[in-house]
């Protein structure tokens, strides 16, 4: 697609390596890149990058943030597939997520089915940024890639309904695009709507 924005990851090589997504055609674009336009008044070197979190409150933390930013007080955690497969990576999400703010920063998380369009990027860093970025109508995700709530774990499930609904302009195109796949072994669309619809994981 003839596009400069594609699908979220976490840096230009791992988009690099990803390629095209099968389900859309679209290609994948580094966190770092959206990040220069969100936020161009911060150095590409003021990004720590997948470095240990280090010493806070008397306490030394192993823990590596996929980005961390002191000057904005900012960290960035982008959450792919492995981080709704598996229940022992949602717990340390929830861990990691609570000293990060007791050490006082603001975190945001960007899981994998959300991309940074306009409207997202305002909402997750009240910032507007002027420039169009990633398509409001594309859905992040296909059976073709194998990305859909039917590869998710039950507790994956859950999370997944849970921040989907935050972004309602992106659930609709995403619901509708798993819906039209007309392939419920393979989408989970049923499982995820039922689980928006009554707020409570059955399976």
């Amino acid at each position: 697609m003839a596009t400069k924005w594609g699908f979220l990851r976490e840096t230009k090589e791992l988009a690099q390596a990803a390629g095209i997504d099968k389900d859309t055609g679209y290609h994948r674009t580094g966190l770092e890149d959206y990040l220069k336009v969100i936020f161009p008044d911060v150095s590409e070197d003021e990004w720590v990058h997948d470095k240990a979190f280090g010493e806070h409150n008397g306490i030394n933390y192993r823990i590596r943030p996929d980005y961390r930013c002191d000057k904005l007080n900012l960290i960035i955690e982008f959450d792919g597939l492995p981080h709704y497969q598996n229940p022992d990576t949602i717990l340390k999400d929830d861990h990691n997520q609570k000293i990060y703010s007791d050490c006082g920063y603001k975190v945001v998380r960007i899981p994998y089915f959300i991309q940074l369009t306009n409207s997202v990027v305002e909402q997750l860093f009240d910032v507007k940024v002027l420039e169009p970025l990633f398509p409001e109508d594309i859905p992040s995700m296909g059976p073709k890639g194998r990305n859909t709530p039917a590869y998710c774990c039950p507790a994956g499930l859950f999370r997944m309904a849970m921040e989907i609904i935050k972004f309602p302009q992106q659930m609709l195109v995403n619901l509708s695009a798993l819906k039209n796949a007309n392939d419920e072994a393979l989408t989970g669309y049923s499982m995820l709507m039922s689980i928006i619809n009554t707020g409570k994981c059955e399976y």
